[in-house]
């Protein structure tokens, strides 16, 4: 019988580690495909890949594969500005903090118009 010649890179991935290569990149896959579902953005990606580094160690090669997956980033939260004041943070500029700040309204009446 001859030897069995593999000219083809997605043949040579099913076999490597009896394919538990394939197994893996196929769960990478589904996950992505679930994390895309579940992304509340419209527009979102991701990625899955597979590197295979190979070696020559004398009169035979080793195939090494590098797996790889890339989730969509989620959507990240805004800034908030925040003004120093007395050694602490406030959210209302300082010079802004008297004109909401509660009026007597007996002193209002008193004063002329």
């Amino acid at each position: 019988m001859a030897p069995r010649i593999i000219r083809s890179f997605f043949q040579a991935v099913g076999l490597m580690s009896r394919g538990k290569v394939e197994e893996k990149l196929n769960t990478k896959l589904a996950e992505a495909l679930e994390a895309l579902e579940q992304h509340p953005e419209e527009k979102a990606t991701a990625e899955v890949g597979v590197v295979v580094v190979v070696t020559k160690l004398g009169d035979r090669y080793d195939l090494k594969p590098k797996l790889m997956s890339k989730l969509p980033k989620e959507k990240e939260l805004s800034s908030t500005t925040f003004w120093p004041l007395e050694g602490g943070l406030s959210v209302e500029h300082p010079s802004q903090s008297d004109m909401f700040a509660p009026r007597d309204a007996a002193s209002r009446r008193s004063e002329p118009a």
